[in-house]
């Protein structure tokens, strides 16, 4: 399979999520199986939401299929955070690494890189996200 890029700009707003999460799937439902997308939709919408509750920054949002990260402007890294079934709010991350095949943070000038890696654990190829903040 050929390296396939997509590319979304969008403000630190709610209605971002929704508006990712299609265009997301527009983009990789002819490239990938429906259930490898559906993952790849809720990671992303995840990482977006966060994107914007904790770094507050616009976004350019961009997905490769072939392997996978997020950058924004906040120099925080993210964590995943005990389980509180009556917080209202909390899980994106854990949601994230039980869906994704890995995940992590990586820290750089401008903020950090939150990759995600999805795809059955033997595939060589994965869809790749990406969050990046303003700069």
């Amino acid at each position: 399979m050929r390296d396939r890029s997509w590319r979304l700009r969008v403000a630190p707003a709610p209605s971002a999520c929704r508006f990712a999460r299609l265009e997301l799937r527009r983009f990789l439902a002819p490239l990938l199986g429906e259930a490898l997308v559906d993952d790849a939709v809720l990671v992303l919408h995840e990482l977006v939401a966060n994107g914007i509750d904790h770094a507050g920054t616009p976004m350019l949002l961009t997905a490769r299929v072939r392997g996978g990260s997020v950058r924004d402007g906040s120099p925080v890294p993210g964590r995943e955070r005990p389980l509180d079934p009556s917080a209202p709010r909390g899980r994106g991350l854990q949601i994230v690494g039980s869906v994704a095949r890995g995940w992590g943070v990586r820290r750089h000038r401008r903020g950090k890189t939150t990759w995600a890696e999805l795809g059955p654990a033997d595939a060589p190829v994965t869809p790749q996200l990406h969050l990046v903040g303003p700069g």
